[in-house]
Parts: C-alpha cells; structure tokens; sequence
C-alpha cells in the first residue's frame, strides 16, 4: 500500500500481487506489463499515466481520482469502476472487461477498440467523446445505458449492440447527445426516451427496434439500413428521411414531423396516427399499408410507389397526390383532403366515405372502383381515365366533368351535381336516381 506517497514511476512486470492500493498518493507513470493483479485500488491518488498492457486485474477501481492518461491493451478485467473520477483518456484496445462502470465521471475521450464489454453503465458521467470501434458489446452490448448524461459524440462503427437506451436525455440538460451515428452497427434495440439528438443518422445499420418517446430529433436518416419496427411516440423530428431502407413497422403517434421521404424505401407498414406531417414523400417506395388516422399532412406525394392500402381516417391532407403509382385500396374516412390527384396511376378501390375534397382530378388513371358516399367533392374531373365503376350515393358534386374517359357504370344515387359534363367520353350505364 502506498499511502500519501509520491513516486515518480511504478512498474510491475510479469509481477503477482494481491492488493495494489494506491490512497493519496501521486504517482507520475503506473505500468503494468504482463501482471497479475487481484485488486488495485486507487483512492484520492494522482496519476500521470496509468498502462495496463497483456495484464490481468480482477478489480480496478479508482475513487476520487485523477488519471490523464489510463489505457488498457490486450488486458482482462474483471470489473473496471470509476466513481467520481477525472479521466482525460480511456482507451480500451484488444480488451475484455466484464464490468465498466461510469459515475459522475468526467472523461475527456473514451474509446474502445476491438473490445469485449459485458457492461458499460454511464451514470451523471460527461464524456466529450464515446468511440466504439469493432467493439463487441454483446457488450455494448448486452446493454448500453446512458441515464442522465451528456456525451458530446457518440459513435458506433461495426459494433452489436444487443440494447441502447437513452433515457432522460433532455432533463435539464444532463443527457444532450449532440451526434449519435451507428454505421454498419447491429443494435437490437435503440430507445430514445426524452432525449434530445441533433442528428441521428443509421448506415447500414440493423436495428431491430428503433423508438423515440417524447424525443427532439433535428435529422433521422436511414441509408440502406434495415430496421423491423421504427416508432415515434410524441416525438418532434425535422426531417426523415428512409433511403434505401427496409422496415417492417413505421408508426407515428402524436408525432411532429416537417419532412418525411421514403426514397427506394420498401415499409410493411406506416401509420400515422394524430400526427402532423408537414410533407410526406414516397418515391419509388413500397408499402403494404399506409393508414393516417387523426393525422394533418400539408403534402402527401406518392411517386412511381406501390401502396397495397393507403387509408385515411380522420385525416386533414392538403395536398395527396399519386403520379405513376399503384395502390390496391386508396380508403379516405371523414377525411379532408383539399387537393386528390391521381396522374397515370393505377388504383383498385378508391373510396371516399364522409370525406371532404375540394379537387379530385383522375389523369391517365386505371380505377377498377371509385365509390363516394356521402362525400362533399367541390371539383370531379377524370381525363383520359378508365374507370369500371363510379358511384356517388348521397354526394354532393359541385363540378363532375368526364373528357375522353371510360366508364363502365356511373350512378348519382341522392346526389347533387352542379354540373355534370361528358365529353368525348363513353359511359355504358348511367343511372340518376333521386
């Protein structure tokens, strides 16, 4: 035990001891070289450079201490637990630590390199960088926990991450991650729990489950990643964009979003529900199911995308427009919608039930159903349109207009037209009952 003792250079070298503790003691350089170490303890101690090379220390501990440089290479440590500690750099490399422990803790840069953590625990630390490189954290593993903390960078590259979770992230300021980027990372699950992330950026990432809970995102890109379930629960984002992604679930709930794009996006399913989408763009997207429910979208745009159902319930959209796009059912349901244009697409059911459209115009569109009941449609207008059957049951029509259209059957059953004109336009049945 060295105590209130100062030492300018402590080496043990293919060395066996028991308890190394250092108490009040300043010690300039501390190097351990092929060691064995059943304990080391440091204590309000002072170290310059603390080295752990090809050793092997069931307990490390520093309490209260100040290290400027620790490092260890190619070591095994049972348990590594830092309370109260200055540390300018903790750099882990070749390493295997089943226990790494972090408590207010200030660490200028942390970085783990090809190694092997079963634990790693940031509790009131502030780290400026966390660095995880090639690192397996069945370790970051097993889990990755950053509870009231504020890490300036936090990066994960070609690393498994079985659970990350941030939570408390935006309290009062003690959890800000201003850059959080996992590339070519596994992470089962990726929880955002009140955290506020500038960006937020996956490449080729996969995640199995990705949430965001009363979360700030500024920038959510996902770039050839593959993710099975993505929700945003009361979560504000700027702007999200999927390129290139795969995922399952999508799921919106009383979210604010300013910009939405899916570009050579496949989603199984995407709901929005009492969301606000400023702008919401799919190109060349593939989506089973896209449902808004009590949802506000200023511009819904669907290009060159396939939707086997798009349904909108309660849903206030001022712009939905569908240009070279395939939807099996296209469904809106006491829904306002001021502008609906579908523009050479091919749509199997289209049905309005007490919705609300200021224009609905059908350019070069291929509808085997269009059914509205009970719709309020100010402007009607099919173009070079083919459509099997058009119904209109107690529907009020300011202007429906058919100009070189096909119509199999068109029947105004209780319905108000204002005006109604065919041109160049064939029509086999048409029925005006009442």
């Amino acid at each position: 035990m060295l105590k209130e003792e100062l030492v300018d250079s402590l080496a043990l070298t293919d060395a066996l001891v028991d308890s190394l503790a250092l108490t009040d003691a300043l010690v300039d350089s501390l190097a351990l070289t092929d060691a064995l170490v059943d304990s080391l303890a440091l204590t309000d101690a002072l170290v310059d450079s603390l080295a752990l090379t090809d050793a092997e220390a069931d307990s490390l501990t520093l309490t209260d201490a100040l290290v400027d440089s620790l490092a260890l290479t190619d070591a095994l440590a049972d348990s590594l637990a830092l309370t109260d500690a200055l540390v300018d750099s903790l750099a882990l490399t070749d390493a295997l630590v089943d226990s790494l422990a972090l408590t207010d803790v200030l660490a200028d840069s942390l970085a783990l390199t090809d190694a092997l953590v079963d634990s790693l625990a940031l509790n009131d630390a502030l780290a400026d960088s966390l660095a995880l490189n090639d690192a397996d954290v069945d370790a970051l593993a097993d889990s990755l926990a950053l509870t009231e903390a504020l890490v300036d960078s936090l990066a994960l590259t070609d690393a498994l991450a079985d659970s990350l979770a941030l939570n408390d992230a935006l309290v009062d300021s003690l959890a800000l991650v201003d850059s959080l980027a996992l590339n070519d990372a596994d992470a089962d699950s990726l929880a955002l729990n009140d955290a506020l992330v500038d960006p937020l950026a996956l490449t080729e990432a996969l995640v199995d489950s990705l949430a965001l809970t009363d979360a700030l995102v500024d920038s959510l890109a996902l770039t050839d990643a593959l993710v099975d379930s993505l929700a945003l629960n009361d979560a504000l984002v700027d702007s999200l964009a999927l390129t290139d992604a795969l995922v399952d679930s999508l799921a919106l709930t009383e979210a604010l979003v300013d910009s939405l794009a899916l570009t050579d996006a496949l989603v199984d399913s995407l709901a929005l529900t009492e969301a606000l989408v400023d702008s919401l763009a799919l190109n060349d997207a593939l989506v089973d199911s896209l449902a808004l429910t009590e949802a506000d979208a200023d511009s819904l745009a669907l290009t060159e995308a396939d939707v086997d159902s798009l349904a909108l319930t309660e849903a206030d959209v001022d712009s939905l427009a569908l240009t070279d796009a395939e939807a099996d059912s296209l469904a809106l349901t006491e829904a306002d919608v001021d502008s609906l244009a579908l523009t050479d697409a091919l749509v199997d059911s289209l049905a309005l039930t007490d919705a609300l459209v200021d224009s609905l115009a059908l350019t070069d569109a291929l509808v085997d159903s269009l059914a509205l009941t009970e719709a309020d449609v100010d402007s009607l207008a099919l173009t070079d349109a083919l459509v099997d059957p058009l119904a209109l049951t107690e529907t009020l029509v300011d202007s429906l207009a058919l100009t070189d259209a096909l119509v199999d059957s068109l029947a105004l059953t209780e319905a108000d037209a204002d005006s109604l004109a065919l041109t160049d336009a064939l029509v086999d049945s048409l029925a005006l009952c009442d």
